[in-house]
């Protein structure tokens, strides 16, 4: 068994880092992100300090791209935010609720059970009632007993169950199936507020906007974008303010030199243009070198009687005819 100790704790300087943090989100990021969120965290204690992208990227020996890509995922998350000035803001997740064990079983709930529950429970039965008005049917006692979970096993709060109907049924997803797979998903998230709720949709929905206009764009089918490649687009169009049509202008030199859509391609790309302060086609078409002069044609030499066109019309039966005349003339 391997044991964990922290040595000469009573001189060690420390910061907080939640727990939720490490349980929650760190096994799930890239570990370029897990740097940067921890850097930045620590920032946040260090007095006087007022760092910027380009002091992080250079302590941890990183882009600037990849410490913006890594605040885009972050807030993506939930776990920062960015203010008006660009500054960084990160979230307290020192009160999120630990999500359940992921060993813990769904219970299994008799029918006598969920009827004393709608019976007894005024909240279970007020969303009963607003779980059959949402997906337009009478729930059967199998989902009534599933939408009971969400509130008796995943401890998901009454008005928290009721966005995730909602958004199910905007979603035209009207099974209890469908809805229990996003529950224990806000559940291991720690999505169990009301804002937390509105939060992870407004993103979730920005995303899904995102990841299809994008996805059709750069010629990618059959799969959903990665978080990296999410974070990409996000510096892309909010970072850089860059337009989609020097996008789709970068990607399409990225398949030339590359074979496919290479995101870091890219992203190399659009940084180099967005250095040089290039915010449309024009600016593109303005910098590009001048194109090689046309080489002169020297006119063809013409011979007159090839090039001679005919104008006039003749009557070739009174040629003859004068012809005739004039040889009966001549020879009496």
């Amino acid at each position: 068994m391997v044991n964990y100790k922290i040595s000469g704790v009573s001189g060690l300087p420390a910061f907080p880092v939640a727990s939720a943090f490490v349980d929650k989100y760190m096994t799930k990021a890239n570990a370029t992100f897990v740097k940067v969120y921890l850097y930045g965290l620590r920032l946040c204690y260090a007095v006087g300090t007022k760092p910027d992208n380009a002091h992080i990227a250079k302590e941890l020996d990183l882009l600037e791209s990849d410490v913006v890509q890594a605040w885009n995922y972050w807030e993506g998350k939930g776990v920062i935010r960015r203010g008006p000035d660009g500054g960084i803001e990160f979230v307290d997740l020192t009160m999120e609720t630990p999500a359940p064990p992921q060993v813990q079983e769904k219970p299994q709930y008799k029918a006598q059970d969920i009827a004393a529950a709608v019976t007894e429970d005024k909240k279970m039965a007020m969303l009963l009632n607003f779980a059959q008005n949402v997906f337009g049917k009478t729930l059967s006692t199998a989902e009534t007993a599933t939408l009971y979970s969400f509130y008796d096993w995943l401890k998901l709060p009454l008005e928290v169950i009721m966005m995730l109907l909602e958004h199910c049924a905007a979603l035209e997803k009207y099974n209890m199936r469908y809805a229990e797979k996003i529950a224990i998903a806000w559940a291991d998230e720690g999505i169990n507020t009301i804002e937390r709720a509105e939060n992870h949709l407004q993103n979730a929905d920005k995303r899904a906007k995102l990841s299809r206009k994008y996805k059709r764009m750069l010629g990618i089918t059959g799969r959903d974008l990665s978080d990296s490649e999410y974070a990409h687009i996000l510096q892309w169009t909010e970072e850089m303010q860059m337009p989609q049509e020097l996008i789709k202008t970068a990607y399409e030199k990225a398949v030339l030199a590359t074979g496919h859509a290479s995101f870091p391609y890219i992203n190399a790309i659009l940084q180099s243009w967005h250095r040089q302060d290039i915010t449309s086609i024009a600016d593109l078409e303005k910098d590009a070198p001048p194109a090689p002069p046309v080489p002169k044609v020297q006119p063809k030499k013409t011979n007159k009687f090839l090039n001679y066109e005919q104008t006039a019309v003749y009557d070739f039966e009174e040629i003859e005819r004068r012809a005739l005349e004039k040889r009966i003339k001549e020879h009496g």
